[in-house]
């Protein structure tokens, strides 16, 4: 739709200058919630520096293990032409889930080596995670990647050629709709009366996990990548649901056995 802007005569990939808007979008609102919960904003933006490269890398993973196959029949061209290499593997196709994972590891890393309280971690951090991807997703309008099924409704759009997307077909936008998905989120988290520790992550679990399953529907990529009746991420999706309605029956059980 628009995969390149051009600025004082340089192109930039519309994508990636998005992703490096939500990058610093994130980190800023990060050092804002660290100031107004006394929290040193140095170690805030440490913190988030460690959290950003976890989730960079676990995308990056994430994205290469779906095309593993090719991957490794296209290894030679490491050495042979690695030019060639980088654009098929190393530019863009980040996958959410994989980073994702890729942050949790990094926030149980600081739990157990900095002793960084749960609750802390929870209120700076995760109301940004679904802001960052809302715009991300928009990135992926743009370049045309993660598009949606063919569709004859007025909402569809048509992409021109030479882009991700197949040309000339009217698609469901599912880029937006779950960008849309994720801003509801992010207000929700943000300015939402969360008073119990945990909270917030059951809630975006359950509220993500939902919105993801549903969008993937609408997902007409092949790259999404097929395991059984579903998706990956769909199945990510459903482990984010129970995980989510598991920590509610946690919460029960140990409110009960108190009292």
């Amino acid at each position: 739709m628009l995969p390149y802007l051009s600025f004082f005569g340089r192109t930039t990939p519309t994508y990636g200058l998005l992703m490096a808007l939500a990058g610093l979008l994130g980190w800023r609102l990060c050092v804002m919630r660290a100031r107004n919960a006394a929290w040193p904003q140095e170690a805030a933006s440490r913190l988030y520096v460690l959290f950003l490269v976890g989730a960079l890398v676990g995308a990056k993973v994430y994205s290469l293990a779906l095309v593993f196959p090719q991957l490794s029949r296209d290894l030679p061209l490491l050495w042979q032409d690695p030019t060639l290499f980088a654009q098929r593997y190393l530019y863009g196709g980040m996958v959410f889930y994989g980073g994702l994972i890729g942050g949790l590891i990094c926030v149980a890393w600081a739990l157990l080596r900095h002793k960084i309280s749960f609750a802390l971690l929870e209120q700076i951090y995760l109301p940004v995670v679904p802001l960052a991807h809302a715009i991300g997703r928009v990135g992926c309008f743009f370049a045309g990647c993660c598009y949606g099924m063919p569709t004859d409704s007025l909402l569809g759009v048509v992409y021109p050629p030479g882009g991700l997307a197949p040309a000339g077909v009217r698609l469901y936008p599912v880029q937006l709709f779950e960008a849309a998905g994720d801003l509801v989120l992010w207000a929700l988290l943000w300015w939402g009366g969360f008073r119990r520790t945990g909270s917030r992550l059951v809630f975006y679990l359950a509220g993500y996990g939902m919105l993801r399953f549903v969008t993937e529907c609408f997902r007409g990529d092949p790259s999404r990548g097929l395991a059984g009746p579903l998706s990956g991420a769909q199945w990510i999706s459903l482990i984010c649901i129970a995980a989510a309605f598991g920590l509610l029956l946690a919460r029960r059980f140990r409110k009960g056995a108190k009292a």
